[in-house]
This record gives C-alpha cells, structure tokens and sequence, in this order.
C-alpha cells in the first residue's frame, strides 16, 4: 500500500498525495480515533471523488480511481473494531456497518488494484453482521412482505394472449426444450431468437424452497442487504429524468420494490439494479448461478469461461428495458424468478424501428415497441418480429444485432451472458442505418 500510494505522486495534486501520505502515516501508527481519522480523510476523499466524476466515467485517469480506492480501503479498514473486548456486540456491530460500505465504494468506483481484498473482507463482514442480527417485528414484518412478492412472482405465467400486437406481423416465439450444443450451434446459425427451456432448473439460484441460495426478496435482504448496489431511477433509460444511485439492497428493497412503484396506479419513481456485473463485487451469489454451457458454442475454437460477460438485473413490476440491441455479441437472458414480456426483431427489420440518431443512443429504438405511436412511426407497423412471457427457470436466446425490448411483469431476478460468435453469425445491418457505426 505504502509503495502504491508513492508512485501516485507524480500523478495526484501535490497537496492531495500529502494529504493521503498523512492519511497512511495515521493508518499505521493509529494514533487517531475512528471518527477524527474520517474526519481528517473526509477533504481528500471528497475531492477526489469531485475528479471521478468530472467529464464521462471512461475518460477518468486511472490514478483518481487508484487514489479513490486507497482511501476508502484505508477509511474501511480503520474502522474495524479488531476484535476488541471493550466493545460489546452492538457496538462492534455498528462498526462493522460503517466499515462495509467503504469496501463496496472501493469496488464499485475505485481502481480494482483492492478487489480481491475488498471482495473478501466486505463478504466477511456482511456475515458477521448477518449471525447478529435481531429479528424484531417491523423486520418480520418485511420477511411477510418479502414472501408475499415471492409468491406473485411465482404465480401461473401470465397468458400470450394479453399483449395486443394489433395487425403487426409480430408471432410467438418458439420454445425449445434442452437442445443439444449440435443443435444449438445450427439455432446460432439461423440467427432467430427463441426460448429455451429446462436447462437451468438445477441451479441453486432457482431453487427458492428449503434452500439458502435460492434467489428471492427475503434472502437476498438476509444475505447482502447491507451491500452498496448501483440502482436506476426511472422507468428507462431514455427518460430525460432517468438518473442513478448507490444504496444499500435492504434500501432498494423497501423502497422500490415493496412499495408497489411498479404498478399501474403509482406515480412513484421505479427503481432497477440493471445490468450490474454484481459478481465481480459480491462472487458468493456468482456461485448460485453456471455459466451455460451454450455460452461456449460460438463457431470458434478458443470460446472459454473467461471471455463471457454476465450482468445481473433485479426489481419490481414495470421496469423497462427499451427497444435497443447489443452489437456483436450473442446474448442469453436467463429468468431466475419472476415473469417478463419480452419483443424482438432481428437486424434485418432494423430500417423500420427508427434509430435514435444521437450517437449514444444510436443502439436503441426511437419507439415504444409496445405500444408504438404509430402515426409518428409508420412504417414500424411492416416490422417483423417475435414476442413472448419468459417465465422462471427459462433463457430467451437473443442473437447478435437482435433489437429486444422487455419489461418485467413481476417482482423479478435475471442473469444475462454475454458472448463472442464467429463473424458468420453476425447478420448484416441494413444500409442507410446508422447501427453499423456503434
């Protein structure tokens, strides 16, 4: 750490490497008592998150996020109580709630110089707040309403037949149960999408009855309430009011998805963990999930593990992910609990659904695939697409280039994987588009 924090100093304001000099300097002769060591790191840390987000996230220099980390592991680790006698459970507790996001800012904002420290330790000390906590009643009084969100989600499927499409050539999509990597490999060179069934049920994640590790609103509250999670606000991302914010689980739980901000009759805000690689940050609920095996079909011979992307979306009734696609790369969206309505259109109907023609939203649809102004956009009434509920323990298969607009019908859990496919699978985008230039 000493060494690290040294060879910022060409890098860093000189005032500001002092300053986190001096930081490290109380760090090991603990010389200052938790609150005046926050206290003293409290300008550095605020002045260097000015600089995390001044400009666009990915222009960042690398050593504000490097500097960023070192103060919040610095922050965290002071805090900890070191096994002290002289504080009693309550106490030690308390620290270690004020510990632990200090960890979660390091790995969400900083450099990961510290992640498999910080990964470590902010796991380590979820589960020793987790053995003291007392369940007094407005918290039984949760777990009531986190079981009744379960049992929704858990309901029949909603039928097809609900969703109006109008005259618009959109048909269900086909569902196809277990198919071998042989047959997979020939549905990835079709380029349709489609449903796949039967080949998740074995996961922990799915498996919501007498086990710890099936994924709900209770147990996800009991296992990593206290963790820091990007959240969005807004219904999508286009929304001009659109905004995002980090919370704790347990927050997000009572705030967004308890409180039925996702029904028709709220006028709430709805809030959405989406598109989160919350395994790199918290790996015990990577360990609930398996990448699939069909993730390794791809038409090249060197596809692993290692090159697939996975992102985990969580939230309640009625968030959106509008009309977009995700470039090159096929994608499998697999429901780990609860239902959502999903619209696709392959990317030779890409001139009928109207680009956004801003550059950063180039990849997303001007309309609102569900309900489509019509009068605004007509020639997407030609547009040729699929539509279906994907429903628990299912994976909607979306090939490369494939525009996909979904929203969740119920409180939900998802986990979608990314991954590379041989430059055969990757349809053409038609001309005058301006999708080619993403």
């Amino acid at each position: 750490l000493e060494k690290l924090v040294n060879s910022l100093r060409d890098d860093l304001d000189y005032g500001v490497w002092e300053d986190l000099n001096q930081l490290l300097s109380h760090y090991f002769a603990r010389d200052l008592d938790p609150g005046e060591f926050e206290r003293s790191s409290r300008y550095v840390l605020e002045y260097t998150w000015e600089q995390l987000h001044t400009g666009h996230w990915k222009n960042v220099p690398d050593h504000w996020r490097v500097a960023y980390a070192c103060i919040r592991i610095l922050r965290g680790l002071y805090i900890l109580p070191g096994g002290s006698e002289a504080l009693n459970k309550l106490a030690q507790r308390e620290l270690l709630k004020s510990a632990l996001p200090e960890f979660d800012y390091s790995l969400l904002l900083g450099y990961p110089v510290f992640d498999a420290v910080a990964t470590r330790l902010a796991s380590a000390i979820h589960e020793l707040i987790e053995d003291e906590i007392d369940f007094q009643p407005p918290i039984e009084k949760r777990q009531k309403q986190d079981d009744h969100d379960l049992d929704a989600a858990g309901s029949s499927p909603p039928s097809l037949d609900a969703f109006d499409v109008g005259n618009r050539p959109v048909r269900a999509l086909e569902r196809i149960s277990r198919p071998s990597l042989e047959k997979f490999l020939h549905l990835l060179a079709q380029g349709q999408p489609f449903i796949l069934t039967g080949a998740m049920d074995f996961w922990p994640a799915c498996q919501t009855r007498n086990n710890n590790r099936g994924w709900s609103v209770q147990s996800w509250r009991r296992r990593v309430g206290h963790r820091l999670v990007p959240i969005e606000i807004g219904s999508r991302y286009t929304d001009e009011a659109w905004g995002q914010e980090l919370m704790t689980v347990s927050a997000f739980i009572d705030r967004y998805v308890n409180n039925g901000t996702g029904s028709n009759e709220s006028k709430q805000p709805i809030g959405y963990l989406a598109q989160h690689q919350l395994f790199l940050q918290i790996p015990e609920l990577g360990e609930d999930v398996f990448t699939p095996d069909y993730c390794m079909v791809s038409g090249m011979t060197n596809t692993d593990e290692a090159t697939v992307d996975s992102n985990v979306w969580f939230g309640p009734a009625g968030t959106v992910s509008p009309l977009h696609h995700d470039s090159d790369r096929a994608n499998l969206l697999t429901q780990i609990q609860g239902w959502k309505y999903v619209i696709l259109y392959t990317a030779d109907q890409t001139l009928l659904l109207y680009p956004h023609k801003d550059q950063m939203l180039c990849n997303t649809s001007q309309v609102d695939a569900e309900h489509p102004d019509l009068v605004e956009f007509p020639k997407f009434r030609q547009a040729e697409g699929f539509h279906g509920v994907l429903g628990p323990g299912e994976m909607l298969f979306i090939p490369p280039r494939c525009w996909h607009y979904i929203r969740a019908l119920t409180v939900s859990f998802s986990v979608n994987f990314w991954w590379n496919v041989l430059s055969d699978f990757i349809p053409p985008w038609p001309t005058s588009d301006c999708s080619s230039q993403d």
